[in-house]
């Protein structure tokens, strides 16, 4: 939902929108019906084509470390929830790839964890691999910031946000993850469900709250600003 609000400020409405890393396409169905054309990217589409053909979705099947994307002249890209699942190696040549398919002054909207986090912190304090087991490599926001603007970029906004500290908590029912979205929620939420993380969360919101480089989730929006050339890689 995040996400969809950010698209709605800084995307023009009825352009095009290119959603990279975009299976299950859930984010892709929600910006089509918002009413954006949009052409979705993703290395393993075949198990979810049935959503993206539902929703009018054009699908581009490609591997980000290794193949180029094509020159759409899209006014916007979603990559959210992606970054961290590659290899950094390839990172900034990824990220120029994802240039050359908006036009000049076309925004990305980034969003990754933050490896600075609170709770990152904690577990590194304690010995613990502190990334999620999924993922390849997490970021701080000045080292997304950085490699943004060397990938033809100029950061427009950028902030960690709050949504996962109050929403990442643990739930009898689906239904009551839709209570949640502000602190007094939370605080009803973990009265109802007292389970260790939930009160972590409780206990923890407050700091950072206070301190915003220790929330768990960097968001950044950047603009085209050229295109970039490409780099000479050498596969390892």
């Amino acid at each position: 939902a995040e996400v969809l609000n950010l698209v709605l400020k800084y995307c023009r409405r009825n352009s095009l929108i290119v959603d990279i890393g975009a299976a299950p396409f859930i984010t892709s169905c929600a910006l089509r019906r918002l009413d954006f054309n949009v052409v979705a990217v993703d290395i393993e589409p075949e198990k979810y084509m049935y959503i993206a053909r539902e929703c009018g979705i054009n699908v581009i099947k490609a591997d980000l470390e290794r193949d180029e994307l094509p020159q759409l002249g899209a006014d916007c890209s979603v990559f959210s929830e992606v970054i961290e699942h590659l290899n950094p190696y390839y990172v900034p040549e990824i990220l120029r790839k994802i240039n050359k398919t908006l036009a000049i002054k076309g925004r990305l909207i980034l969003t990754t964890p933050n490896i600075a986090s609170l709770f990152r912190r904690l577990k590194l304090l304690i010995g613990t691999q502190p990334q999620y087991r999924l993922h390849v490599h997490e970021y701080t926001k000045k080292e997304v910031e950085e490699m943004l603007v060397g990938s033809g970029f100029k950061i427009i906004e950028s902030y960690y946000s709050t949504i996962n500290d109050l929403t990442f908590v643990d739930a009898k029912e689906p239904k009551q993850y839709l209570t949640l979205g502000d602190y007094r929620k939370l605080i009803s939420h973990t009265l109802i469900n007292p389970t260790k993380t939930n009160i972590l969360r409780l206990t923890a919101y407050p700091l950072i709250k206070l301190i915003p480089s220790l929330r768990q989730l960097i968001i950044i929006i950047a603009e085209k600003t050229y295109e970039p050339k490409s780099a000479p890689i050498e596969r390892w």
